[in-house]
């Protein structure tokens, strides 16, 4: 296994509630982010999220990658699913199976993502190539 870690930004965040009963919000959330670090270029997700009225919330998602890992250059595929409340929670960040292209045919993967209180993301992806 092959670590590499870095940031990204979020220049979109576009949400669209679908629902709302007792309390609850459901979204649809598209986004883009600009990686920096051991993985450097653009992605783009589709997310759909839900916070409960106690604040508790979770999201799923597809996250397609356009970048360079490590200087190899290709796509892959991101799946999301996070869940938690303010006491913690939990997070899954793994590379869909068979979605690296180019440079990075082959990838396997997962990725742990953190957010600072002052809201800047950082990541850390634990991956093989072969």
């Amino acid at each position: 296994m092959t670590q590499t870690s870095g940031g990204f930004e979020l220049p979109t965040w576009e949400d669209s509630i679908y629902a709302e009963p007792e309390g609850e919000s459901y979204a649809r959330v598209s986004n883009t982010k600009i990686w920096s670090g051991g993985i450097t270029g653009e992605s783009s997700a589709e997310l759909i999220t839900m916070r409960a009225a106690s604040g508790s919330a979770a999201y799923v998602g597809i996250e397609r990658l356009d970048v360079a890992l490590d200087g190899r250059k290709g796509t892959f595929v991101l799946a999301h699913v996070a869940q938690g409340d303010a006491s913690g929670g939990s997070m899954t960040v793994t590379v869909v199976q068979g979605s690296g292209t180019g440079e990075l045919v082959g990838l396997t993967g997962s990725m742990q993502i953190r957010r600072s209180d002052e809201g800047a993301h950082t990541w850390e992806f634990e991956y093989t190539l072969g």
